[in-house]
């Protein structure tokens, strides 16, 4: 059985540099309709967040023997407060990439290091948005933590806070307008969630 691992980006070689530029050109969710549809426009964007993610935070090639199967990054980095997460991945496969996301995760709080990692989802994207949830631990913004202010609030319900953690008509998706979605973990919560999957990995497994 074949590992699927990360290694830190490298441009070279160029064809692979080139491959990678091309694969990432079909993640969706980068593009509003404008970028997409312009082909070359959505060439150079690649280029420039992949070369933003090299320079100014961390950016990591995901392998499985030989096929080059995605990128993990973290951009918009403010060391020792918050970074934003990206996890794409070319063969639309999720699940057998939790356990690399986690250690990634990982990694970025504690060697960038940073308090938060987020993640901006758009509406459409429900895979990858139950996949965050589900898998990683990612919270709404506002979705069950204690407030600063008002003193008295409530937390709210992962329901209730889907409705607010987003930004407003924040991308063109196919003619219509999509919200972005809003989503973080703190390190903290992440420990938490590390604690959980281990012990649901050691509940017995009943006999059939």
């Amino acid at each position: 059985m074949n590992t699927i691992f990360a290694v830190p980006f490298t441009p070279l070689p160029i064809d692979k540099f080139e491959r990678l530029v091309t694969a990432c050109m079909q993640h969706r969710p980068w593009f509003d309709d404008a970028i997409w549809e312009d082909e070359q426009v959505r060439r150079q964007a690649v280029i420039a967040y992949l070369s933003d993610a090299h320079n100014y935070g961390k950016l990591f090639e995901v392998w499985k023997s030989e096929a080059l199967l995605g990128i993990v990054l973290f951009n918009e980095l403010v060391p020792f407060r918050d970074t934003r997460g990206h996890f794409v991945f070319f063969d639309s496969k999720l699940g057998d990439k939790a356990q690399l996301c986690l250690n990634l995760m990982g990694w970025a709080f504690t060697q960038l290091p940073v308090e938060v990692v987020r993640v901006s989802i758009p509406t459409y994207a429900t895979a990858l948005l139950k996949f965050v949830r589900k898998t990683l631990g990612f919270r709404y913004e506002s979705e069950g933590r204690a407030f600063s202010w008002p003193v008295n609030a409530t937390p709210l319900s992962a329901n209730v806070a889907a409705l607010g953690s987003r930004k407003h008509h924040a991308t063109l998706y196919k003619g219509v307008w999509h919200d972005q979605l809003q989503l973080s973990v703190t390190q903290d919560e992440f420990v938490t969630v590390l604690k959980e999957r281990e012990e649901r990995a050691q509940w017995p497994v009943p006999a059939l």
